[in-house]
């Protein structure tokens, strides 16, 4: 796979498992990571090598103000160096929106990288952080779910 097929690929994943980007239902929420897991092992051709920090996730939740609104998001990103030009640096985002409240508010914001971590390890860390767990324990359906791919 390269890195202009991730995109594809992923959506293609979420769509048989039965999630597609837009409104999704709590329940969803669990699936669309589970996936993204199963996503993150996929060897990507044209990306510099795992090992050597080329491909990596951040898990990340907060509440932030994305495309002039306010909400409570948790994201998972692929992040790759194109082997072939090391300045170009892509990003997968699979992002879930909610409303923001007074119980996301208080979650605060978490941010955590892959690099240097087997992935088992990574994801075990990342369903810790207290927005993941939140955003798992289906308290609330989240507006809708966003995937992009962009270089960055």
């Amino acid at each position: 796979m390269l890195i202009s097929e991730t995109k594809s690929l992923l959506t293609s994943m979420l769509d048989l498992a039965g999630v597609r980007t837009g409104e999704i239902s709590a329940d969803a929420v669990r699936t669309m990571l589970e996936v993204f897991r199963r996503f993150a092992s996929v060897p990507v051709d044209d990306a510099v090598s795992p090992e050597e920090d080329g491909d990596g996730i951040l898990a990340q939740t907060g509440t932030f103000g994305l495309d002039g609104v306010h909400q409570f998001c948790a994201d998972l990103t692929r992040q790759f160096t194109d082997a072939g030009d090391q300045d170009a640096i892509w990003q997968l985002r699979c992002t879930l929106h909610w409303i923001p409240s007074a119980e996301t508010e208080a979650l605060g914001s978490s941010v955590l990288w892959s690099f240097g971590m087997p992935l088992e390890e990574f994801f075990a860390a990342a369903l810790g952080l207290p927005g993941w767990a939140w955003a798992l324990a289906g308290v609330q359906a989240p507006r809708r779910l966003t995937i992009e791919l962009e270089q960055i």
